[in-house]
């Protein structure tokens, strides 16, 4: 397993699997996968990687793996490698690449008729008037490589555009500037949906269509839930799109989250990642009893198992992210914690961070913690996230001194 910060802790990975196989950690050339590597150790074998092709498909051929699978976004092109270069099911090296690369799988979608967003990669400033020549204003800007919204921006104005970009962008770092998605009102739900799809030889298969509730400002996620709220004739317009989408990228054996804007025109794809979505395993176990790492696992490992798609109706279990400030600040305490799992329905609060952490600010999605839990429809959902934001609040210290948040303003922070 290819190693990096991601969707699942390790701990989290060897529950799943080790009653299946001997797991193998491939620790990336990371702080992060370094730090953890004691506990890998632990709970398996572990082998350095270096991120270089020849040189990890020879550290870990030497190992006779009998299944790739990561759960990093940063590790996917080193697990397409290794699987492809080992004879392995997995997604396929060429398609590994392409759901890295936001402009790549912009290409293939768009050469197999599937999309028509405008797009244009921008190497350096001198590719920036030809980029907004090419996509127009409004557009979003955002790496080429990345997740979690990371210096993912709107730009309203070519000149202040320019200067964001020389702002965010790193040395050699490529962006692209995409055509802006306008989403239809679809209030008090956001604007978009994910589909959870597990692929098999090239045949997706899709076990849910995650609802989603409004972003943060530009575009941090904070929360999602199951069962969407689309109705069947969308549903079924989302997953064929998934599917085109899928197969125009070419995308072998995996797990993959596709996220897709709710447009007036009819669903469009955001982008294509290969890999589990953040915070589904603990979604679907408790809404569906399913292990999504499991059955990632047992696809890398050649199991032609399909999931049983979640149940559309029923009880509505969600998930919220309270997201840090976009200033600089530091962590001071997070009050009202106990009252909150208190409320009817609320069944976990977990907390990512220690008082006296650091927050570097930005526009990065970067939470602070999880609230879970239960409703009997979407109604109810939203009155016990009212009642949340109204109980759970967060003391931080700011350059111009300390301010206490609640969570129903924390999006605006």
């Amino acid at each position: 397993m290819p190693y990096d910060k991601g969707a699942v802790h390790p701990a989290e990975m060897a529950g799943a699997l080790g009653d299946v196989a001997e797991i193998v950690y491939g620790v990336a050339d990371s702080e992060h996968a370094r730090r953890l590597e004691p506990v890998m150790a632990a709970l398996g074998r572990t082998v350095a990687l270096t991120g270089g092709r020849e040189a990890d498909r020879r550290a870990v051929e030497a190992l006779d793996v009998d299944g790739v699978v990561t759960f990093s976004e940063r590790m996917i092109r080193t697990a397409g490698w290794l699987s492809a270069d080992l004879g392995l099911p997995g997604p396929g090296a060429a398609a590994a690449e392409a759901v890295t690369d936001k402009s790549r799988q912009r290409d293939l979608m768009r050469a197999g008729g599937v999309d028509t967003t405008r797009s244009a990669v921008i190497a350096s400033g001198a590719d920036w008037d030809a980029a907004v020549a090419a996509v127009g204003l409004p557009a979003v800007l955002k790496p080429a490589r990345g997740g979690g919204s990371r210096e993912t921006h709107p730009v309203t104005d070519a000149q202040e555009g320019r200067r964001l970009l020389a702002r965010v962008q790193g040395a050699g770092e490529p962006f692209v500037l995409e055509e802006l998605l306008l989403g239809r009102d679809h209030k008090p739900f956001g604007d978009y949906v994910s589909v959870e799809s597990l692929v098999l030889d090239g045949t997706p298969h899709h076990f849910a269509v995650t609802g989603k509730f409004p972003l943060a400002a530009p575009f941090r996620e904070v929360g999602q839930f199951w069962p969407s709220p689309l109705g069947i004739a969308e549903t079924d317009a989302v997953l064929d799109l998934v599917t085109a989408a899928l197969r125009a990228i070419g995308f072998g054996t995996g797990v993959t989250h596709t996220e897709l804007k709710l447009t007036p025109g009819g669903p469009r794809v955001i982008e294509v990642n290969g890999r589990l979505g953040g915070h589904i395993s603990e979604l679907a176990r408790r809404a569906a009893g399913l292990d999504a790492v499991r059955m990632a696992g047992t696809a890398a490992l050649g199991d032609t198992s399909t999931p049983s798609p979640v149940p559309t109706s029923g009880r509505v279990y969600w998930q919220y992210n309270n997201p840090a400030p976009r200033e600089r600040c530091e962590l001071q305490a997070v009050l009202g914690w106990r009252e909150t799992l208190r409320i009817k329905g609320v069944t976990a609060y977990t907390p990512y961070l220690r008082p006296g952490a650091g927050l570097p600010g930005g526009v990065m999605t970067e939470p602070l913690d999880l609230v879970a839990g239960d409703a009997a429809d979407h109604d109810e959902m939203f009155a016990q996230l009212a009642e949340a934001g109204r109980t759970l609040s967060y003391s931080f210290t700011f350059a111009d001194g300390e301010r206490t948040i609640s969570m129903g303003c924390l999006s605006d922070a």
